[in-house]
């Protein structure tokens, strides 16, 4: 399960994320950017707390008009980066209907053809979701931990994503997207018994988003790379509203303390 995620990345870090080409930084000390269309990017607020409904830069492969030979064939179709609402909205969804971001953020990767939502979507509109790290939840008594996972090097995550397109009653295109999930890995299943699905080499990323015939449960196959770390983070972090550095800064568990309190009350007392 993914439904928190952090993503300050710049358009060309997430373009180098994807594998896309980037444009030189400028004579007049302007940073590097995306050499591929990036649409809508204006739209994406970067956020160390985003959640579903919230706005990222997608990539994918999809018709340019003017795009030849030397992209993606004569069919016109070629990479670009275009930013979309995560949280899947079905085209089929009824243009009165208010979207509900929450329903479809992730995609069980095992049960992708199973679901007609999802089904239709694996050939022609797989796309990736970049970012530096995600939160997931441990249950301790009554509690629940927050974690924060993230490459060790910090480089940013990709993951396997579906997106589509619904029209809604005014007329406006909305894209919006999916992550897909996958079981935990060996590594992550004391935590939780699902993560994203995260394309950790440019193989796997170039083979979800252009290699149709590469078996599903390759692609989306746990990721058990050492290089995935985790701490924990404060509880604060499940507020919508809490954002900035303090939701990645690292915080002390109090179990030591707590399991010494236990063994302490346990303990028969003597004053003598």
């Amino acid at each position: 399960m993914c439904g928190r995620a952090r993503c300050t990345l710049s358009p060309a870090q997430v373009a180098r994320a994807f594998g896309f080409p980037t444009t030189s930084a400028n004579a007049d000390g302007g940073g590097d950017g995306p050499a591929v269309p990036a649409l809508h990017l204006d739209r994406f607020r970067p956020s160390y707390n985003v959640l579903p409904g919230a706005y990222l830069p997608v990539g994918a492969v999809r018709s340019r008009p003017g795009c030849g030979d030397r992209e993606r064939g004569a069919d016109g179709e070629g990479p670009v980066i275009q930013c979309m609402k995560w949280g899947l909205v079905p085209s089929f969804t009824n243009k009165t209907e208010k979207p509900d971001h929450f329903r479809m953020f992730n995609a069980r990767s095992e049960s992708l053809k199973e679901k007609v939502s999802f089904r239709r979507l694996i050939q022609k509109n797989r796309c990736l979701a970049a970012v530096e790290g995600f939160y997931e939840w441990k249950k301790y008594g009554s509690k629940k931990q927050p974690y924060y996972i993230h490459f060790q090097d910090h480089r940013p995550l990709v993951f396997a994503a579906l997106y589509d397109m619904w029209t809604n009653s005014e007329g406006e295109i909305n894209h919006t997207f999916t992550i897909l999930t996958t079981r935990a890995s060996t590594s992550l299943n004391w935590l939780h018994d699902r993560m994203p699905v995260i394309l950790g080499s440019k193989d796997s990323v170039n083979a979800w988003l252009n290699d149709a015939s590469v078996k599903l449960e390759e692609i989306t196959a746990p990721y058990e790379g050492a290089d995935l770390v985790w701490y924990p983070v404060t509880f604060a972090i499940g507020k919508t509203s809490f954002d900035g550095p303090e939701c990645i800064k690292e915080v002390k568990l109090l179990c030591h303390n707590m399991i010494i309190g236990v063994l302490w009350r346990l303990l028969p007392i003597s004053w003598t």
